[in-house]
């Protein structure tokens, strides 16, 4: 069987979220799974210190759909924009199941997650108190599996 590959749709601006996102993909892979971190994909959209925005874009946008199933990093008082549209694209082409995370113990602005997060086929709730990433991706995993039956 091939591998099952997550599209991890995550903050990526600061160092700490680029390190967080690397981690646990780290761990996911040593599970077996193919993770595509966009962070990493952008390296071949820079030349000479210029970015092609219209061509990671698009590949973010593609991986984004085709993938088998896609993580989305819900932490922050409003959840990333980037992260959002992507679950939106996924959502709006029916590409498949996707899988919110929140670590963030603060409420969101309204109280709660924006209510169009319910469309997300699950949300995995671990407060950053419990820094144990090895204990996230172990009930990302099992959520994977039991969503992909």
């Amino acid at each position: 069987m091939d591998k099952v590959v997550i599209y991890w749709a995550a903050p990526l601006f600061s160092q700490a979220e680029r390190v967080w996102n690397r981690l646990c993909a780290d761990f996911l892979e040593t599970k077996g799974y193919e993770v595509i971190l966009p962070q990493e994909r952008a390296n071949a959209y820079i030349k000479e210190g210029i970015i092609d925005f219209k061509g990671l874009v698009n590949n973010c946008y593609l991986l984004a759909l085709r993938c088998d199933i896609m993580i989305a990093v819900l932490d922050g008082p409003d959840t990333d924009s980037g992260t959002s549209l992507e679950c939106g694209l996924r959502i709006g082409a029916k590409a498949g199941k996707i899988i919110g995370v929140r670590t963030d113990f603060r409420k969101a602005e309204d109280g709660q997650l924006n209510a169009m997060f319910r469309l997300l086929d699950h949300i995995i709730y671990q407060s950053s108190i419990d820094e144990s990433v090895a204990i996230l991706c172990d009930k990302i995993d099992n959520k994977i599996m039991e969503l992909l039956k």
